[in-house]
């Protein structure tokens, strides 16, 4: 019986043993086990605007400006990395393709489906678009209160501080039941 039949004085050795290997590697006891360093914010703060970003007055040179900061290849390929844009649009296309058929099944007139179809991707994916993005204000915003309220409180500035880090206590631990 190697484990659950020892004596406490051979569990307590091999407490010790584990303890002594512990120290004996290159990171303290209570290191965070895979805890990012959180250094970098959740979403970079938007960038002020140029001097030659400014509106001249003029409409087509306003115009020009504008469409010649449209780059359709870039935009897409990084369309995943725009927050809520998935979503909107899985959801805008569902919503289309639903309705877009029904109109078609309740009508049989191919046109009318289609301008359905394209009119509910439209609204829906606007619609996911901005309830996405005010949920996400929303949570940056309570972050942001959080962080400002307790900047002890977060892990990446206890490391840079070099403090070891100390899970805190459970609650089950400290009231007998």
């Amino acid at each position: 019986m190697p484990w659950f039949g020892s004596s406490p004085s051979s569990s307590s050795t091999s407490t010790t043993s584990v303890q002594s290997n512990e120290a004996s590697s290159s990171r303290p006891v209570n290191a965070p086990l895979n805890i990012p360093a959180g250094n970098s914010p959740i979403t970079p703060d938007a960038e002020p605007i140029k001097a030659d970003e400014n509106l001249t007055g003029d409409a087509s040179e306003d115009l020009k400006k504008a469409l010649s900061r449209i780059r359709p290849t870039e935009d897409l390929q990084n369309i995943g990395k725009i927050p809520c844009a998935r979503n909107s649009l899985l959801y805008g296309i569902a919503g289309g393709t639903g309705l877009g058929a029904v109109r078609f099944l309740g009508s049989r007139k191919p046109w009318s489906a289609a301008n359905w179809a394209v009119g509910s991707f439209i609204l829906i994916s606007g619609f996911q678009w901005e309830m996405c993005n005010r949920a996400r204000r929303k949570e940056l915003a309570q972050m942001r209160a959080i962080t400002e309220r307790y900047p002890h409180r977060h892990i990446s500035k206890l490391k840079q501080q070099g403090q070891d880090w100390v899970p805190p206590p459970s609650s089950s631990e400290g009231n007998p039941a």
